[in-house]
């Protein structure tokens, strides 16, 4: 489990822009798989940088297991997968892991038995492999560490769809059988909404409204609709309504809305809609809706 209470971090706070990367961020991170989610900036690499404490927090704290993140206990029990892994030049597949298991209790047998289901060449140096097969190899690893809390910056970037399955399987086996906190950061939000048990959506260091895909689906509501009028969001939020998208295909326009009583009997008296019905929304266009409204809502503050 991961706690962090107040957290608060600025880059370059002498500069004439400083950048406010975590805001006062108080949330926690339960057993089981999250998915943080959040456009670019967002402020997901450095929340993981700072409980990892790579880098460190101007205020806060930061709770892994109970124990401070700056103690050896706390240290041993997580584990932190950037974007861009660290591994010594020159080294094979199977030296890199050798490397990590001086850090962490490493399952060499796991390891092996992993590698061979996605065909990772041990012996290959890693400086010959592709984006993917790198990407492969420190999940691999990550999995083969045996700590209770694992962060995983973009976690499926460069995967092909077959390795990305087997991805996704074991990170449902851990969390699951050996009952580990995973949080996963990543752009694809269908593949994290697959396998989350929860998402966490940031929006300049800061939580968006809704966290959760329940919660998002009562809030929001998707219309498609024709009128021989144009229809604008700026006009429809002049009347009061929070537009999260307002999408135009050919004759035909997207509106994903939150509910609000008198939406319906506006839209239908101001345009004379010759069609107008609810559609279903999937799980990525929650988020991605979720993500404009905190956008546009940091517009105005």
């Amino acid at each position: 489990m991961i706690e962090i209470h107040s957290l608060d971090k600025t880059f370059d706070k002498d500069s004439a822009a400083p950048v406010h990367a975590v805001n006062h961020l108080s949330l926690s991170f339960q057993e089981g798989i999250t998915g943080l989610v959040g456009e670019n900036g967002a402020g997901k690499s450095t929340l993981f940088r700072l409980i990892a404490g790579t880098i460190q927090k101007d205020e806060g704290e930061i709770l892994i297991d109970g124990s401070l993140n700056d103690t050896p206990k706390a240290r041993q029990s997580l584990f932190f997968l950037p974007d861009v892994p660290y591994a010594p030049a020159r080294y094979t597949a199977f030296q890199t892991a050798e490397f990590y298991s001086l850090f962490y209790p490493f399952d060499f047998s796991l390891f092996q038995q992993l590698t061979k289901k996605v065909n990772l060449p041990l012996e290959r140096k890693i400086s010959t492999y592709s984006k993917g097969m790198r990407r492969q190899l420190f999940l691999l690893i990550a999995f083969s560490v045996q700590c209770q809390n694992l962060l995983l910056d973009e976690a499926f970037d460069g995967l092909d769809p077959l390795v990305m399955e087997l991805i996704r399987e074991e990170v449902v086996r851990l969390a699951l059988d050996q009952k580990k906190t995973i949080v996963i950061s990543s752009h694809n939000i269908d593949s994290i909404q697959r396998i989350a048990d929860s998402l966490t959506i940031l929006y300049r260091g800061q939580l968006s409204e809704q966290n959760n895909l329940s919660d998002m689906s009562e809030e929001l509501v998707k219309y498609q609709l024709i009128s021989a009028q144009e229809i604008r969001a700026e006009d429809l939020e002049k009347l009061g309504y929070r537009i999260a998208s307002c999408h135009i295909s050919g004759s035909i326009v997207s509106l994903i809305v939150v509910k609000k009583e008198g939406f319906e009997e506006d839209i239908k008296q101001l345009y004379s809609p010759t069609l107008f019905e609810k559609v279903p929304l999937e799980g990525s266009e929650l988020v991605t809706a979720e993500m404009m409204l905190a956008r546009k809502g940091a517009r105005h503050e």
